[in-house]
């Protein structure tokens, strides 16, 4: 049977088409494409009419909900007797206890990273932390107890407000430079949008976590917040997490039957 993961982030859509032949693991990568290009609704048509037929699908939706509507629109045009899930965040669900006072306020991406690095290391106390169109970072003790977490904007959020609200700040260029200060505009930039991310992480653990703290990244700038982070931590990169994360509820759902 083949299963239809869906991640539909603020900017992005990744999904994987899970068979027997193509499992979805931690290694996985998933297919993507950004649903502000032109023609992206064509683009996702066309990759998914070359799929498996799907015969059930599980989603984490944080977009406008037009962008999930034209999505569910081609779900059923192309696979008419598929049943789709949409996961929202509870409080409890499995080995993970959520420590939001309102779960439903938790982005269902967010929520699903958590899922997703739980069934990767319950049993270490870790970060879970997505470097995307935000920056979103919790701490999971042990066993499964979430603590809570930090949101702030993205490296390139930083970049776009500056430039917005500043007369000669540019959006791009320049490079991290972690041996020397920056010595230019855009070198200053860069390295001060990658650094408070890097610092925000660092905060955190130090603050609210156990010493023994692994992290676990997803999203577009984990290879740069890797390059910082490992030096004082484990850190692993998982781009398919939000889809692990889907996936851990899928098999509780089958394990009911």
């Amino acid at each position: 049977m083949t299963i239809l993961f869906i991640d539909i982030g603020n900017t992005r859509i990744k999904w994987h088409f899970e068979t027997e032949a193509q499992p979805l693991t931690a290694n996985t990568t998933p297919s993507a494409l950004s649903h502000h290009d032109t023609h992206w609704l064509d683009e996702l048509q066309n990759a998914w009419a070359k799929a498996p037929f799907a015969k059930s699908c599980y989603i984490s939706n944080v977009a406008h909900i037009n962008v999930l509507q034209q999505i569910d629109d081609v779900i059923h045009r192309l696979f008419p007797s598929c049943v789709t899930h949409r996961l929202t965040a509870q409080k409890q669900r499995h080995t993970l206890q959520l420590a939001y006072e309102h779960p439903a306020q938790m982005g269902a991406d967010r929520y699903a990273q958590l899922l997703g690095a739980q069934s990767l290391a319950a049993d270490k106390n870790h970060l879970v932390i997505s470097a995307g169109t935000a920056t979103t970072i919790d701490g999971v003790l042990t066993g499964g107890q979430h603590i809570g977490g930090l949101i702030l904007p993205s490296v390139d959020l930083m970049r776009k407000s500056l430039h917005e609200y500043t007369a000669k700040l540019p959006l791009e260029g320049g490079q991290i430079t972690l041996e020397r200060a920056p010595s230019n505009t855009t070198d200053a930039l860069a390295t001060a949008a990658h650094l408070a991310s890097v610092g925000a992480a660092h905060e955190f653990a130090a603050r609210y976590m156990p010493d023994d703290c692994d992290i676990i990244l997803c999203g577009g700038h984990s290879d740069d917040l890797a390059r910082d982070l490992s030096r004082t931590h484990s850190v692993q990169i998982i781009p398919s997490l939000c889809l692990l994360g889907l996936k851990t509820v899928q098999l509780s759902e089958q394990d009911k039957l």
